[in-house]
């Protein structure tokens, strides 16, 4: 892959974590804040429950609904996994892509770090698989609570971008990392 091509893909990946860290802070977390932080019309925090009501009222995402909506049962793990690994990675995806990829532990300023590229593998793998499941959950509503028109607009435009995103960089990070895997067997061979 030609370096500009990659310095435009990374320039993307750091639009989608700068995106992402304030979805997750003011969305998708929300719920494993004190209620007493957000809840109540006096809290700190009520600006969040108001965005969240208008999510709700907008795109009608039951996932975020609140009872009697049913919540898969995979969906508190998924939540978890948001708070313990998509966090981090995406705090830390943010310092090292705004730096060029400079600071990513390999000391290679021209790109990411083999390790880096593996990290954001794992990250876009599970984040296709988690958000392609939550679309096949929520093409499965009953159409008498979410029509088909605000399923078009949530799978298509929002998950639909999160899994566009997941698939485009597990493909590209898995074409860096094969590309330094040929390097490292071409030089055992020239030995």
């Amino acid at each position: 892959m030609a370096s500009s091509a990659r310095y435009w893909l990374d320039k993307l990946y750091l639009t989608y974590f700068l995106i992402h860290l304030p979805v997750l802070f003011c969305v998708d977390l929300v719920p494993l804040y004190p209620a007493s932080l957000w809840v109540p019309p006096s809290s700190p925090l009520h600006f969040l429950r108001e965005l969240r009501v208008y999510y709700i009222e907008t795109y009608n995402d039951q996932f975020f609904a609140p009872p009697p909506a049913p919540i898969p049962s995979f969906f508190p793990l998924f939540a978890f996994l948001e708070l313990v690994f998509h966090l981090p990675v995406s705090v830390w995806a943010v310092r090292v892509l705004f730096r060029g990829g400079s600071g990513s532990g390999s000391g290679n300023q021209g790109g990411l770090s083999g390790r880096a590229e593996l990290l954001l593998l794992v990250y876009g793998i599970e984040t296709a698989l988690t958000t392609a499941t939550c679309m096949y959950e929520a093409f499965l509503w009953d159409p008498a609570v979410v029509t088909a028109e605000q399923k078009v607009v949530l799978l298509g435009g929002l998950y639909g971008g999160y899994l566009a995103v997941a698939i485009l960089l597990t493909a590209d990070m898995y074409t860096r990392l094969l590309r330094r895997l040929d390097m490292v067997d071409a030089r055992k061979k020239d030995q």
